[in-house]
């Protein structure tokens, strides 16, 4: 008598079968990781032993996604898996191939028989990609970078590492294309630098429930119509070319020969590094020099320091911010709620003023974590004499959320946009 079959645990095979899921596919966009679709593209290779790759990912100058957080970066990936996929319905060609490079990654891969197909691809990448988050009524407009290679299928070598030379290949050519982009967009730093091309905004914030102007925060563009006219890309790439403290000393000059056309008493609020206090002070006279010879005094001036900022090195900006005070300046913590520090920020910097980010006001109405954590910050503020601003600030509800809890300042395009004065 045969022994009886073994009982299947179904639970424990659709365990496994997700898991193995979880292993192959983008949780976020629902593509294919690579390993997934290695069957198809040896598939189109077997017929036309040579296939072209492409590596495409978001143009981003410093990390876009410690500049959006996760949660929008994951919806910006998305948009990208939606484009890329309209995009291959566009140019219906050979044999086409979508998919991520590993599951959570940021890098798409695209793997097609047609070369005319291929150039089409190269176009639509080419072009600029708005996108409209109806979840956060947030709104982008970024570009792609693509590098391109060929997946040729040799008789002496294995298939999958003929398509992985291919994908190494297209990866080379990735980064080159950065390389050629890097030369051309310093040069056009170097003539920003020179021609002091730098354009400054100032963005209006309130007190509540008057309404009334209490200061400005200075918010600095790079030349229009440039690929370093927005603030991330122009402070990114310098930044990595080592040029952050001349860039934010020209900033700061600007910013201070444009104040003198706003509104008689204004404070002005202003964004440093620290690399860039570093520069400022090791120059003559320092900052206080720089105020003073642009007919300001320290006293009407807000020094704003990121979160992000204090956590590269607590003691050398807790010195410098000390420093600075001594000679009249007022201190700000910068994107406040941003998770690089905690409140263990506010009690060794004592602010005069705290900023919270725009993206621990969006949805306070309705989110309870918020309200706990502006709560709590708020409750450091009166115990230590700070005052609070909402950045970011742009329905009525969240107004009066941040009035229930305590915060009367206010920044946003509510009140009112960023413009020149």
């Amino acid at each position: 008598m045969s022994d009886p079959a073994p009982q299947v645990d179904l639970f424990e095979l659709q365990t496994q079968l997700l898991q193995h899921r979880a292993c192959l596919y983008d949780p976020e966009t629902q593509l294919p990781t690579l390993p997934a679709v290695m069957d198809q593209v040896r598939k189109v290779l077997d017929e036309r032993s040579t296939v072209q790759v492409l590596v495409i990912q978001i143009e981003q100058e410093q990390s876009l996604e410690l500049v959006v957080g996760w949660e929008r970066y994951d919806i910006l990936l998305r948009s990208v898996a939606e484009y890329l996929i309209e995009a291959l319905a566009a140019t219906m060609g050979g044999h086409s191939v979508l998919c991520q490079n590993r599951v959570r990654g940021d890098r798409f891969l695209i793997f097609s028989s047609d070369r005319r197909q291929t150039a089409r691809l190269l176009e639509l990448c080419a072009e600029p990609i708005a996108v409209s988050a109806a979840e956060t009524d947030d709104s982008w407009t970024f570009k792609l970078r693509v590098g391109r290679g060929d997946i040729r299928l040799r008789p002496t070598q294995r298939v999958e590492r003929c398509i992985y030379a291919g994908v190494a290949e297209a990866e080379e050519d990735f980064n080159r294309r950065g390389e050629e982009l890097d030369l051309a967009r310093l040069r056009e730093l170097h003539r920003t630098l020179r021609e002091r091309q730098i354009t400054t905004l100032f963005q209006p914030i309130f007190r509540l429930p008057q309404r009334k102007l209490v200061g400005f925060e200075a918010l600095s563009r790079g030349p229009e119509g440039t690929y370093l006219e927005p603030a991330e890309n122009l402070f990114g790439f310098a930044m990595r070319s080592g040029m952050l403290g001349e860039l934010e000393q020209l900033c700061v000059e600007r910013a201070l020969a444009s104040a003198h056309r706003l509104p008689f008493g204004s404070t002005l609020f202003i964004n440093l590094s620290f690399r860039g206090l570093e520069y400022l002070e090791s120059g003559q006279g320092g900052l206080a020099h720089i105020v003073r010879q642009a007919g300001w005094s320290p006293r009407e001036f807000v020094l704003e320091i990121t979160e992000h900022t204090y956590a590269e090195d607590p003691e050398g900006i807790a010195k410098r911010v000390w420093k600075l005070r001594e000679q009249g300046f007022r201190v700000a913590i910068d994107d406040m709620g941003t998770g690089y520090s905690s409140l263990h920020t506010l009690a060794e910097l004592r602010p005069d003023y705290i900023k919270l980010d725009h993206m621990l006001v969006r949805d306070l109405a309705t989110e309870p974590i918020k309200r706990n954590l502006v709560s709590a910050i708020t409750g450091f503020a009166r115990t230590s004499q700070s005052l609070v601003i909402a950045e970011g600030v742009e329905r009525q509800e969240e107004v009066s959320a941040l009035q229930e809890l305590g915060v009367y300042l206010i920044q946003g395009y509510f009140f009112g946009r960023p413009r020149k004065v």
